[in-house]
């Protein structure tokens, strides 16, 4: 019997460290975009698997997940606070939110799994291999992130070079083809000269005085600047998404970002 209850504590303790860490992942800064949701499939699984395990003692486990669930939501705000003052200010709903949609998701799994009972000693085993790789999957996945992220950078990096090049080179042929710097945007010339990685349908109905976001960057081009033009490239999130910052215009100088000067938007030096 005190084998029993030492067991049963045991798997509450571990559900609630699983269901802690599993929200790192979503919630760190950077992060690898994952869908919010994700977690509650770790809780579900981790929170089924201890009720069977337990031999249907699911309601223990779904105070074990919330009150996991709170408490990683909570030191994740303190380990990687928000640097956006509007998101910080809905921390505290989202963090509700959060803990309420893992109470339900865990009286599902508890209330489906409640009168089974696992005999099968090779299920068994199964099903603690399976309650572990819920507790890992959290910290791997979070062990991992700083790799993935930054050769996700990386990629967008070169990806954003590659646009900007074409985009510079377009317009410099489409001003030469529609008689000047500040036309370029007339017709579909600048279109046509681009060869550089593809923007959709939707961006090239955008791009032109407004930003459009690809593979982590957002792009943009302002014609009819006082005679002349502007390209501008930054990251969407900053370093989160990339390390560069790309601008030109009809000097055909390259600089490293944009400022407001006398009527007109123009590129900073680098």
């Amino acid at each position: 019997m005190r084998t029993a209850m030492h067991k049963n504590l045991l798997l509450a303790i571990l559900t609630a460290a699983g269901s802690a860490i599993c929200w790192w992942p979503v919630t760190m800064m950077p992060s690898l975009d994952l869908p919010p949701w994700s977690p509650l499939i770790v809780v579900a699984l981790s929170t089924a698997i201890s009720a069977i395990l337990s031999r249907g003692l699911w309601l223990r486990f779904l105070l074990a997940s919330s009150a996991g669930t709170l408490a990683g939501l909570l030191g994740s705000a303190v380990i990687w606070p928000s640097t956006d003052p509007i998101a910080a200010s809905y921390l505290g709903l989202a963090i509700l939110f959060a803990v309420a949609a893992t109470a339900v998701v865990s009286l599902v799994a508890g209330l489906t799994v409640r009168k089974l009972i696992v005999l099968n000693l090779s299920f068994l085993r199964l099903l603690r291999i399976a309650f572990g790789l819920c507790l890992v999957i959290g910290p791997i996945t979070v062990a991992v992130t700083p790799a993935l992220v930054a050769r996700r950078v990386a990629q967008n990096d070169q990806l954003a070079e590659q646009r900007f090049t074409a985009l510079k080179r377009a317009a410099e042929l489409a001003a030469a083809q529609n008689g000047g710097p500040d036309r370029i945007c007339e017709g579909p010339s600048l279109r046509q000269h681009y060869s550089g990685p593809s923007f959709s349908e939707t961006d090239w109905g955008f791009i032109k005085g407004n930003y459009v976001r690809q593979d982590g960057y957002v792009f943009g081009i302002w014609c009819h600047q006082q005679g002349g033009y502007m390209i501008d490239v930054r990251p969407f999130r900053g370093r989160e998404d990339g390390t560069r910052n790309f601008c030109t215009d009809e000097s055909g100088h390259i600089g490293c970002g944009s400022g407001w000067v006398p009527f007109r938007e123009a590129c900073t030096p680098c």
